[in-house]
């Protein structure tokens, strides 16, 4: 949502998250605050609807708005409302976040004018299904620690400060990026889809050059998830007519970047897995899902 005010452009952007872990108002509000980011606007007020399953313990409720308000206060963002509802439909609780920015130099990226075209380079920035294996360590941790060493549990949890956009998009915008999207449903594949639909390009794909922490691999191995398809808020795709001089400014500021491929004309979207060619399909629901059913 756009308001245009006497201070500057005023945008909205709303996120939602699931689960039992005292985190999911973090994960909802970096998705958020993010995708204002990705609209050159900084964040500077949030409120949250909290609903929790009927039946439940409300000291849980009230431990997420702790967290919220605790978030809220690192980021040095302003919270305003929190509504915390019962909810008789739902198994677990449901957090949505609406973050609220100002643009004061009415620099928002114009959809129409930035969107990229055949030829244009596409850039991953940090990893695939970050966010999710973060989400699903918090979820299943006593499983995992029958599994893992703590050293592993650690190093999960460590990822934790990459979860808000930071120095890389203030890079990317001095490149000439042509296009930035925040990895979130669906994973990269979705995001990857979202992109052609946007721009009315092909794809030509190497799935091998897209990182991915072995944090995460191992996570998805244990419960039979695609890291392809799970949710990687922090995490971005951008487009660029030089995406190697991108990703190298990125990887020079200690920001792991890697080129994934190109937009192409027409409507062919193509992966590349060593030898293997196939093409991308339709997304699929975020693999998040399963390991609540």
């Amino acid at each position: 949502m756009e308001i245009k005010t006497e201070a500057g452009l005023a945008l909205s952007k709303n996120s939602f998250a699931c689960g039992w872990s005292k985190h999911i108002c973090t994960y909802a509000l970096a998705a958020a605050v993010n995708a204002l980011a990705a609209k050159e606007a900084e964040c500077i007020a949030a409120e949250a609807q909290i609903l929790f399953p009927t039946g439940t313990d409300s000291s849980g409720a009230y431990a997420l708005e702790k967290a919220f308000c605790k978030v809220c206060q690192e980021r040095g963002i302003e919270k305003q409302e929190v509504v915390i509802r019962r909810n008789p439909l739902f198994g677990l609780p449901v957090v949505q976040i609406t973050a609220m920015g100002l643009d004061t130099g009415n620099t928002v990226m114009q959809e129409e004018a930035l969107r990229g075209g055949p030829g244009d380079e596409l850039v991953l920035v940090k990893w695939i299904g970050m966010e999710g294996m973060l989400r699903i360590a918090d979820e299943k941790g006593n499983e995992l620690r029958r599994r893992f060493a703590p050293v592993f549990i650690r190093q999960i949890q460590s990822w934790r400060k990459e979860l808000f956009a930071g120095r890389e998009l203030e890079i990317a915008r001095s490149m000439g990026v042509v296009s930035i999207r925040q990895i979130t449903e669906g994973g990269i594949l979705g995001a990857l889809w979202d992109l052609a639909k946007e721009t009315g390009c092909g794809l030509d794909l190497d799935m091998k050059r897209m990182s991915v922490l072995q944090e995460t691999i191992e996570v998805c191995e244990q419960y039979r998830l695609n890291p392809y398809q799970l949710t990687s808020a922090g995490s971005f795709l951008m487009a660029a007519a030089d995406g190697k001089a991108l990703a190298d400014a990125l990887c020079e500021n200690q920001l792991q970047a890697s080129v994934i491929g190109r937009l192409t004309a027409g409507n062919d979207k193509i992966i590349h897995n060593g030898e293997d060619v196939r093409y991308l399909d339709r997304p699929a629901p975020d693999e998040i899902y399963k390991i609540f059913l």
